[in-house]
């Protein structure tokens, strides 16, 4: 289901906005796989991605905040000056965004938070590979509980000479895997430029 965005004319302007020819000196999405190591596809998805979250900083005026692997894509384009400064904020989005010196790691940050509910809104949940949950803590106990679970349950089929539940420890253990790397963030291979280090979840 297509949505309708709130500020159709400002992400008309996004959408046609290239991040590969000029005045960018280099394409974003060769640097990004420069930086990070992620195939050319995955960074292709990153620039989209951040072409979402300008979206969301111009559209609604307030301070947001990216996710890590988001604001690496961020703090690239703006060390192109020229091309982020004197182009793309003026002529795309209305005026200058500029990038924070530092942000507080992603359970601290209400801008973050207000980050996912805008994008819910604009452009439905978001995929946690680029947006990850910011309640880790829960995250990290229920995987941790499946794992606790799969264990004891081999431990009976041990003691009980059942395969029962054998094949149902065998079975959380490989669902607490599967669900462990389907909902992990892309990681940022402490590659950031400048420097800079990354940003805790």
């Amino acid at each position: 289901m297509k949505r309708t965005k709130t500020d159709r004319k400002l992400w008309h302007r996004l959408e046609g906005y290239s991040f590969h020819e000029r005045p960018l000196t280099r394409s974003l999405v060769d640097r990004l796989e420069d930086e990070t190591g992620h195939s050319t596809d995955v960074c292709y998805t990153l620039v989209e991605e951040y072409r979402r979250f300008m979206y969301l900083m111009g559209s609604t005026g307030e301070t947001l905040s990216p996710s890590p692997i988001v604001d690496l894509v961020w703090r690239l384009h703006i060390q192109d000056q020229r091309a982020y400064f004197e182009d793309f904020c003026p002529r795309i989005i209305g005026r200058t965004i500029h990038h924070p010196e530092d942000f507080p790691p992603l359970q601290h940050d209400p801008g973050y938070e207000r980050t996912l509910e805008y994008y819910a809104q604009e452009f439905g949940r978001p995929l946690v590979q680029y947006w990850p949950d910011p309640d880790v803590s829960s995250v990290r106990f229920s995987t941790g509980l499946m794992w606790i679970i799969g264990v004891a349950a081999f431990a009976l089929s041990v003691i009980f000479g059942s395969y029962v539940f054998a094949f149902f420890g065998a079975f959380v253990i490989t669902a607490s895997a599967f669900l462990q790397w389907k909902f992990s963030s892309l990681p940022l291979q402490n590659l950031t430029p400048e420097g800079d280090h990354e940003r805790s979840v």
